[in-house]
């Protein structure tokens, strides 16, 4: 099933939060037991942070995209060397 992305960014990032916050309990059941009130003061810190967060541009998307077309690219011409270099070696040890 594929994942829908038309949730905005900063919603994936809360969803994410939550989710490790959970994990987090579950590891340590004892830090369950603190007051709601530090569970509210790190509510806002994170809130503050994604705040501060550079959200990443397209020209930065499109760079990476680039760049790992780029490398895509030359592992498979590696690859592919290997293979003809590969099967020339086997052709000379039947002759």
């Amino acid at each position: 099933m594929r994942k829908s992305y038309s949730q905005p960014i900063s919603q994936n990032y809360q969803q994410g939060n939550e989710e490790i916050n959970k994990l987090r309990e579950r590891k340590n059941p004892l830090s369950s037991s603190s007051s709601s009130s530090s569970h509210e003061a790190e509510k806002k810190v994170t809130q503050q942070t994604k705040k501060l967060e550079r959200l990443p541009s397209e020209e930065d998307i499109n760079a990476s995209a680039d760049a790992f077309i780029k490398n895509f690219r030359q592992q498979l011409m590696l690859q592919r060397l290997q293979s003809i270099e590969n099967y020339e070696k086997m052709l000379a040890r039947g002759r």
